[in-house]
């Protein structure tokens, strides 16, 4: 089964790809805070991880560094309603981003690329 953690702020965001993704046949670890994100990783082994690039998006970026320091061969993927997200997210070491509000057949094609080994 693919396994997944998706973080975001947005309680309802998160909680409707939550249902979306579980639907899907993925299994999902959700987290509102990403000093959360890093601690489920070893226990959970995901093969993918989406965070949420809010606002300045140094959250994300810490926390993306923080796991491709560890996890080289991780897919992380950006999540923002912002319009410079197509620029920054590879200088910030993301694999891929999804524009929010985002398309469900956009998700699952971006996740796709992600997934195919498993």
């Amino acid at each position: 089964m693919k396994k997944l953690i998706v973080q975001d702020t947005n309680a309802d965001l998160l909680e409707t790809m939550t249902i979306i993704l579980e639907d899907a046949g993925y299994k999902v670890v959700a987290l509102r805070q990403y000093k959360d994100v890093f601690p489920k990783i070893e226990n959970f082994q995901p093969h993918l991880i989406l965070l949420d690039f809010r606002l300045s998006g140094e959250d994300a970026v810490s926390t993306c560094k923080e796991i491709k320091k560890t996890y080289p061969d991780l897919a992380v993927l950006a999540m923002s309603c912002s319009v410079f997200i197509e620029q920054e997210y590879l200088q910030a070491g993301f694999d891929d981003f999804i524009a929010k509000p985002f398309d469900i057949d956009h998700l699952f094609t971006v996740l796709k690329k992600y997934s195919s080994p498993f």
